[in-house]
């Protein structure tokens, strides 16, 4: 099994089967988004959806997050 690190994210995972959840404060720091700015993404179907993972608990799977953000337009300049 190959072990990679995520230079971007800094996360090191074992295989796309080994994710992990983020919470919304992760998302936050990871994108640089502001929660109100996920939930709008979100709410317009641009941004992945959370996961309810306990009764009051929401979290983004990592994986999903990282496609979304690889998905966006390089600067220009």
């Amino acid at each position: 099994m190959t072990t990679t690190t995520d230079p971007v994210f800094g996360t090191t995972a074992n295989s796309p089967s080994d994710d992990i959840f983020w919470n919304l404060k992760t998302v936050r720091q990871k994108t640089g988004l502001s929660s109100a700015s996920i939930y709008r993404y979100m709410a317009l179907d641009l941004f992945p959806a959370r996961r309810k993972i306990g009764p009051n608990r929401v979290a983004w799977l990592a994986s999903e997050v990282k496609a979304w953000s690889e998905s966006r337009p390089e600067p220009k300049g």
